[in-house]
């Protein structure tokens, strides 16, 4: 289990590492998902073929932060 201030760094610390997509240079945000703190593009959900493809070749900015459920941290 991670206190608060611990919690708050790696989140402070993965935002500021990486806040803009590698692939497409959009800003990143954080958000909850049931017990992980993940760290994506901000603009995944474009649509069009050419998109989708592109997003294939060089996948979008998206990985866990903090993962609650095994107890980790990125």
């Amino acid at each position: 289990m991670f206190d608060r201030v611990t919690v708050l760094e790696l989140i402070d610390r993965a935002f500021e590492d990486q806040r803009f997509c590698e692939a497409c240079g959009e800003p990143t945000i954080l958000r909850n998902d049931g017990d992980a703190v993940i760290l994506e593009c901000s603009d995944i959900g474009r649509p069009g073929i050419r998109a989708r493809i592109a997003s294939f070749l060089m996948p979008h900015t998206r990985r866990v932060v903090i993962d609650h459920s095994e107890d980790l941290a990125a």
